[in-house]
């Protein structure tokens, strides 16, 4: 938790001015938070802008926003804005290429660490991946921090916001692709054979894994081989390894080259 004398994070505006109007052009908006104490008539505004645009609202004790915002004037409302354009499940479909082309996604489902994200981020510009999905609740937060790790791949790589993400999944399939959830506890190896030519690539959160609704949802799950005793990868590590081993068989698609 933010220490309450140090400065707000560069991904925060406050005030209600500027949270109205941010929300007037949400495309940046990925999250809005309100104080309970906040005057019942412009509750109901802000909620109201925030269901119509699909905009996460979380309530919170007046002390959280100091706190969040450094103790700044904030009025009883914050916000947290992205530097890159974010898209909606609905969109997936335009952002891929049409079957029969191959086509390859990311769905994270709640990695925590913001710099595990751009590192799973950068590693799916360079594998040639046509999008990152990423849950509006429970997971990072597409921030400068993303940015800065993923070296800029943030604001070139289209970043979906999710709802839900075992109904994503249900939703990638039914757009054609085949969904691999990568688990510890798979049977079959990622390196089996060749990955299908459209394919959506499940990683879970540091610790956790995936979710047990996640994992049923998913057409299969696969495991990376390892020796010695560590237990897991890192999340954006498995991600990398993964798309990589897409990518190897579809150098006109991924864009590698020797």
């Amino acid at each position: 938790m933010r220490d309450r004398n140090s400065p707000p994070g560069e991904d925060i505006c406050w005030g209600r001015n500027t949270v109205i109007s941010l929300l007037k052009t949400p495309e940046r908006c990925m999250k809005v938070v309100v104080s309970k104490s906040m005057q019942p008539h412009l509750m109901a505004k802000v909620l109201e802008m925030c269901r119509k645009e699909h905009v996460t609202v979380q309530t919170v004790d007046n002390a959280a926003l100091d706190r969040l915002t450094g103790r700044e004037n904030h009025q009883g409302i914050a916000a947290y804005t992205a530097s890159m354009k974010l898209w909606d499940a609905c969109d997936i479909t335009s952002l891929t290429p049409a079957a029969p082309e191959p086509a390859m996604v990311l769905l994270c489902d709640h990695i925590q660490d913001p710099r595990n994200l751009g590192a799973a981020i950068r590693s799916a510009e360079a594998a040639g991946a046509s999008a990152v999905m990423v849950p509006k609740r429970g997971g990072s937060l597409p921030t400068g921090t993303v940015v800065k790790t993923s070296a800029g791949a943030a604001l070139r790589m289209p970043l979906v916001m999710v709802g839900n993400v075992s109904q994503s999944v249900r939703m990638l399939q039914e757009a054609g692709f085949w969904v691999i959830g990568l688990a510890m506890e798979a049977r079959e190896s990622l390196f089996k054979g060749d990955l299908p030519r459209r394919l959506a690539i499940v990683v879970g959160s540091e610790g956790e894994g995936l979710g047990q609704a996640v994992s049923k949802a998913c057409d299969e799950l696969r495991k990376i081989p390892m020796r010695g005793e560590v237990g897991s990868l890192n999340a954006s590590v498995a991600a990398s390894l993964a798309m990589f081993e897409w990518s190897r068989d579809m150098p006109a698609r991924s864009g590698l080259t020797d």
